[in-house]
């Protein structure tokens, strides 16, 4: 007993001791690795940062050279094409300036915390900055004018060119000090890989000496006892040969199936967790798209169109119609981020089930789009599993936004039957219809097989059949069959 007791007080031993010691090194690993990625998306946005820096420089170096070649060429029938090169590069250095100012470049999703020394120096070059620019604008507004003073281009060009060497050589600057910057960022992170790894190698060393160590030498004893005890119990396990043959017989036997039975749970549990990632990121892919292409660009319009308005020193008649418009791209924006938002999860899905959902689907549709949806159901507040309600309406949303989008379908009938053993959903619309075998073959796949795809997937995640028909000029149909559980 007494012998019993001090092994298990060892192996308590042993076993806080290896569990301190690997655990001590997965953080410092997981700690290096976080500290190397953070450090690699700050590098890329330096990168992006310290290439705007450069393009400022040739932008400023582009609109000397047109300012030149239009006070040199005022009566060449090609004055109006330099005037608008003009206007295109003095936007984009405009634009450029303030985002580098401000650390936030707006196109790219890029933002960064300038440091208290490039602020300085953006604010040193700014008198330069405003002096070409200003200049630049008269330099056009004399070349759109019914009559153009030499005198007047004379001297913006004079003032330009005044202006355009210590703009250059502050840039310059400014994007030695982001390189700088970035450089010590990167020694600073070298430093501290270096001293995590230092820090790793001391705890092996430490695990080593005073885990492994006495670990062998308590195994050596071990293994003399056992050669002993291997000795003295020779006779008796020749009288139990027989009997442990048989029991180790049984016991792989047992082993055999119960590792077949594991084996198959596990194929299936993962089969299925695959396809539940699958179609998340697929949601996640298909939101993102949603908020970049509709939302984003609609408070890009609209946050220029406000930059361009804060600039006025009083309304204008131009200016009231812009803050309409303005007003109007708002009330479109916070339309937008409800659709994307009912397009996520409704609530009247978790509230009122699969029935009420789709026929609200299918009015918000109708209302929105030039397509009438019919809505047909048999189900009166009957209530299907989670997963199974969320599949079918997922099934139904990507149907009819397919059908709307790509078949440009008028008419479109949405079905939902309730039968004794399975629920039925069937979509059917009058599009231009498709080559669905050509469609399977495509790679990577199009718009529509995308869709088809992501439905077939929707439907598997829920131990659904699906069936898909459509002919080119006939339209489409897809039929999914649900089992009831039980």
């Amino acid at each position: 007993m007494k012998h019993q007791l001090l092994d298990k007080s060892i192996y308590r031993n042993f076993t806080r001791l290896y569990s301190l010691a690997l655990t001590a090194v997965a953080l410092l690993s997981v700690l290096g690795q976080f500290l190397v990625q953070k450090r690699l998306g700050n590098q890329l946005n330096d990168s992006w940062i310290i290439n705007y820096a450069g393009r400022q420089r040739f932008q400023s170096q582009a609109i000397v050279k047109t300012v030149l070649i239009l006070s040199d060429y005022r009566q060449k029938t090609d004055t109006a094409v330099y005037v608008a090169e003009l206007r295109q590069w003095l936007s984009s250095w405009t634009k450029y300036h303030y985002e580098l100012k401000s650390g936030n470049l707006a196109d790219l999703g890029v933002a960064v915390e300038n440091s208290p020394r490039i602020r300085q120096m953006f604010t040193d070059i700014e008198p330069h900055f405003q002096a070409i620019r200003r200049s630049s604008k008269n330099v056009v507004s004399a070349m759109t004018g019914n009559f153009t003073s030499r005198s007047v281009l004379e001297r913006e060009t004079a003032i330009i060119l005044q202006h355009e060497k210590p703009f250059l050589l502050q840039m310059d600057a400014i994007v030695a000090q982001y390189q700088a910057e970035a450089e010590t960022q990167v020694d600073r992170l070298r430093r501290m890989e270096l001293f995590l790894l230092a820090v790793t190698l001391t705890v092996l060393l430490l695990e080593a000496w005073f885990v492994f160590r006495p670990a062998v030498r308590k195994l050596r004893q071990t293994i003399l006892a056992l050669i002993e005890a291997e000795y003295h119990a020779r006779e008796t396990s020749e009288q139990l040969k027989s009997l442990n043959q048989s029991l180790t017989e049984t016991r792989e036997e047992l082993l055999a199936a119960t590792r077949q039975k594991y084996n198959r749970q596990v194929e299936q549990q993962q089969l299925r967790t695959a396809y539940v990632i699958q179609g998340q990121e697929e949601e996640r892919k298909r939101l993102a798209r949603d908020l970049h292409d509709d939302l984003g660009q609609m408070l890009t319009a609209l946050k220029l169109g406000i930059d361009n308005l804060s600039g006025q020193a009083e309304w204008t008649e131009k200016g009231l119609k812009s803050l309409d418009g303005l007003k109007a791209l708002a009330s479109q924006t916070i339309q937008e981020v409800r659709t994307v938002s009912f397009n996520l999860m409704p609530s009247v899905l978790d509230d009122f089930g699969i029935a009420s959902a789709l026929k609200l689907l299918s009015s918000q549709l109708t209302a929105t789009t030039e397509a009438r949806i019919m809505f047909k159901t048999n189900m009166d507040g009957e209530r299907l599993a989670q997963e199974t309600e969320i599949g079918l309406y997922r099934i139904a949303q990507e149907s009819l936004n397919n059908a709307i989008k790509h078949a440009k379908a008028k008419t479109i009938t949405l079905e939902l039957w309730a039968k004794r053993r399975q629920t039925q959903l069937n979509i059917s619309d009058d599009g231009v219809g498709f080559d669905y075998r050509n469609s399977q073959r495509r790679t990577p796949p199009d718009g529509i097989s995308h869709g088809l795809h992501h439905i077939s997937e929707r439907a598997r995640l829920i131990n659904g059949e699906i069936r898909i028909t459509s002919e080119i000029g006939k339209g489409t149909g897809i039929r999914v069959n649900v089992p009831l559980a039980g």
